[in-house]
């Protein structure tokens, strides 16, 4: 007997099919789907949950250190002839993510583009949720010399649980061993590695357990801040560890938590190499992050104030002030040649920040 033909895997279709059912039936739906096809990454994509069913939080309501860039572009810490340190903002994904992307537009390294107008290389990525320093390289051998020195980076988190266990014993190292994040497409490896991060723990108190910490990471693993903190019952506020009854907990004490993980890199520091002087680039906590402090933890805020005043300081200018550039500049009359040269030139990332069709569907 001769086989049907297989028709065709309407996806505009399923997906305005997917609007008109509960929400609970979708997330039934979709989990039945990627267990049937685990193996078949189209089969994937094509059951992803429309952007507008996904409750994603944006830049806009996890991080307010730059609020006329959210969109447009990056805030510039440092700079120099081939490289740069931006601002990364809570929420910013570094690459295209369907779902992230759709809602929020460009992502760090689209609004780098933007800002920079050249070829970039990215250098650290942070976790989508986390805030702090992003380097950046404007050419290949910039790049291949920050990555063959050692940086130096120092987190600030808050975290669940007093710390005072640890007060009296300063700063000390965790070398628990860590198992990489898997790469795609290989098969997940049980190979441990060698991972060392060094942890003070601040100030901290009771009614809400909550500590200040201070981490600095020699190793680059996934997640390694987060996993060694918890190793050491000192989970991250916002990470997924117990999220919810974390929230639950803190919502009982008067204090609601912001849909972030509540780590910020603060302070970055790059050996001179044959490419680059010496880089030191520091960046204050978010205003909403310094207002959590203040408000929710009175007991030891106006401490860590007076002793870490780098950390609570207002936000640092930035250098690359497009907008005021453009104001400042003189306004000259262009030819027609001149208007195609720029629009060819700077066409390309016009059309990467645009949605495309295929992108969204």
């Amino acid at each position: 007997m001769a086989s049907l033909p297989c028709p065709k895997f309407n996806t505009v279709g399923f997906r305005t099919a997917l609007l008109g059912l509960p929400l609970t039936i979708i997330l039934s739906l979709q989990q039945a789907l990627c267990w049937a096809g685990a193996r078949s990454p189209v089969l994937r994509r094509r059951v992803a949950l429309p952007a507008a069913l996904i409750d994603i939080p944006t830049v806009e309501e996890l991080d307010d250190m730059y609020p006329d860039l959210y969109r447009t572009g990056l805030a510039v810490l440092a700079k120099g002839e081939n490289w740069a340190a931006v601002y990364n903002p809570s929420g910013a994904t570094a690459h295209w993510h369907k779902e992230i992307t759709e809602r929020e537009g460009l992502t760090l390294m689209g609004r780098a583009k933007r800002t920079f107008r050249r070829k970039l290389h990215l250098l650290g990525r942070l976790d989508r949720t986390v805030s702090g320093i992003t380097l950046l390289a404007f050419d290949a051998e910039t790049a291949e010399a920050f990555e063959s020195v050692n940086k130096s980076r120092t987190y600030y988190a808050l975290c669940r649980n007093s710390g005072e266990f640890f007060f009296d014993r300063g700063e000390f190292a965790v070398n628990r061993p860590l198992k990489d994040k898997r790469a795609f497409g290989k098969p997940c490896s049980d190979t441990m590695k060698e991972s060392h991060t060094d942890v003070q723990v601040l100030f901290g108190s009771k009614d809400p357990n909550c500590c200040l910490v201070r981490a600095k990471p020699t190793t680059g693993r996934y997640h390694q801040i987060r996993r060694h903190l918890r190793n050491i019952s000192l989970p991250v506020l916002g990470d997924t560890y117990c999220k919810k009854k974390t929230r639950q907990y803190f919502a009982s004490h008067g204090v609601e938590l912001p849909r972030r993980v509540l780590l910020h890199l603060s302070s970055l520091s790059v050996p001179a190499t044959a490419k680059t002087p010496k880089i030191h680039v520091t960046c204050p906590l978010p205003p909403n992050f310094q207002a959590l402090i203040r408000s929710s933890f009175p007991s030891w805020a106006a401490e860590a104030e007076a002793a870490l005043p780098e950390l609570f300081m207002p936000p640092p200018p930035n250098l690359l002030d497009l907008r005021a550039q453009e104001l400042s500049r003189p306004r000259t009359k262009s030819g027609l040649w001149s208007r195609l040269k720029d629009w060819f030139r700077w066409w390309p990332l016009r059309r990467q920040s645009s949605q495309s069709l295929a992108r969204r569907f």
